[in-house]
């Protein structure tokens, strides 16, 4: 704050010099000595007129109308001098309210379009916060925004501040909540809709269907284009097994990017798992030689999957095997999915967070899952009943080695 306002003050003042001092040390245009002289050479040149006239050099009206056109030149002289003089101390007196009149007009302005949170000592405290905050600074600066609002509810900035920040730390009930502000102070924006779908989503266990697909069907009816609303959509119908839909909202989606766009291929690959799940063969795309490959750094499941002899004769070779993860309560999406094939079997796969369908519903974000590997004649992705599957819940916070699945029950009718 004190800083703020020092810099502030310092090139207010500097403003101030380039105006008031030119307007107040305005040179002089003209010298005092010059009425003098225009008055002596005028004079002189009267005497030179009255000799040629004395000579019969001019005649008497030469002469009178040659000393008319003198006198008038010189007065034009003498006044022009008196005018200059005056409009040298002229204008002088504008410096005084100019330099009151000024550094508040910028004061005003600034109140109308600048961002007055600068004067706000929690955002000064973050400001000057270390560059590396721990999760104390973080929390505690939270939690102050939060007091904050409770003083000031109807701050809506404040509130998606809070909620971003909340969503973040994976808050998520807070997260609603403070969102669900957001919509009271806002109404039914699109942008708002599908956030707080979103973290009602994480708070669910990632799960969109419910309330989240009801608040994003909403917001697409007000903007049928709306970036995060397509997403979430086709992510809702790909957790209901509607792959086709989810194919169409996110093919709509790409519309919005370039093919050069990191957005444009998280898209793609989605799609690519959306035709996965279908059955459909998906065409790799060559790498390109500028780019280079990303290394995940979350974490990783290392999956040993065998076929339990007495269910070997139910399975054909050509037979889809999915392995995948899913959060063990909530929503049912997976975190990260592997498609092989039965004639594959036994078989290690590596699960990790870079195969997630959503950003934030990784491996890494969630404590309990439950691993999968199911059998599909027809390759879906949905389970269907009497499907062989194997499972296993384990913990994300512990290292598990390589984790063994034994195909060797079905999915309950």
């Amino acid at each position: 704050m004190i800083q703020f306002g020092i810099f502030v003050a310092l090139f207010i003042a500097i403003a101030l010099c380039f105006l008031l001092i030119p307007l107040w040390m305005k040179p002089k245009i003209v010298s005092s000595d010059d009425s003098e002289i225009n008055i002596e050479l005028a004079q002189k040149k009267l005497r030179v007129l009255e000799v040629d006239l004395e000579n019969d050099v001019i005649t008497q009206a030469q002469y009178e109308l040659l000393k008319n056109e003198l006198m008038l030149n010189l007065h034009r002289d003498l006044k022009q001098f008196n005018t200059l003089i005056a409009d040298e101390k002229k204008g002088r007196w504008l410096a005084i309210p100019l330099g009151i009149f000024i550094p508040l007009l910028a004061l005003a302005i600034y109140s109308i379009k600048g961002d007055l949170r600068a004067f706000n000592a929690d955002i000064a405290t973050q400001i000057q916060m270390k560059k590396n905050p721990t999760a104390a600074d973080i929390e505690a600066m939270v939690e102050k925004l939060a007091q904050k609002m409770k003083t000031n509810p109807s701050d809506f900035e404040g509130w998606i501040m809070l909620a971003r920040s909340y969503k973040t730390m994976k808050r998520y009930p807070e997260a609603v909540d403070a969102w669900q502000k957001v919509r009271e102070l806002k109404g039914e924006e699109p942008d708002v809709l599908v956030q707080l779908a979103d973290v009602i989503a994480m708070k669910n266990g990632g799960s969109l269907l419910g309330e989240p697909v009801e608040l994003v069907a909403k917001a697409l009816d007000i903007d049928a284009n709306n970036d995060m609303g397509l997403w979430l959509y086709g992510l809702a119908n790909a957790e209901n097994g509607k792959f086709n839909e989810a194919i169409g909202f996110w093919k709509k989606l790409q519309t919005h990017y370039t093919p050069e766009d990191e957005d444009f291929k998280e898209v793609q690959k989605l799609i690519d798992q959306a035709h996965e799940a279908l059955g459909q063969k998906v065409e790799a795309i060559p790498e390109s030689k500028s780019e280079t490959k990303v290394v995940n750094s979350g974490k990783s499941l290392r999956i040993s999957v065998v076929l339990d002899d007495k269910l070997k004769a139910t399975a054909n070779p050509d037979d889809t095997v999915f392995i995948y993860a899913q959060p063990a309560q909530g929503g049912r999406m997976p975190l990260a999915v592997v498609k092989k094939q039965v004639k594959d079997l036994p078989l290690e796969v590596t699960l990790d967070d870079s195969m997630a369908m959503m950003p934030a519903m990784t491996i890494s974000s969630v404590e309990n899952i439950q691993v999968s590997a199911r059998i599909s004649h027809s390759g879906n992705a949905i389970a269907q009943s009497g499907e062989p599957i194997g499972k296993k819940q384990i913990s994300t916070l512990v290292k598990n080695g390589v984790i063994e699945l034994v195909i060797s029950e079905f999915v309950p009718r």
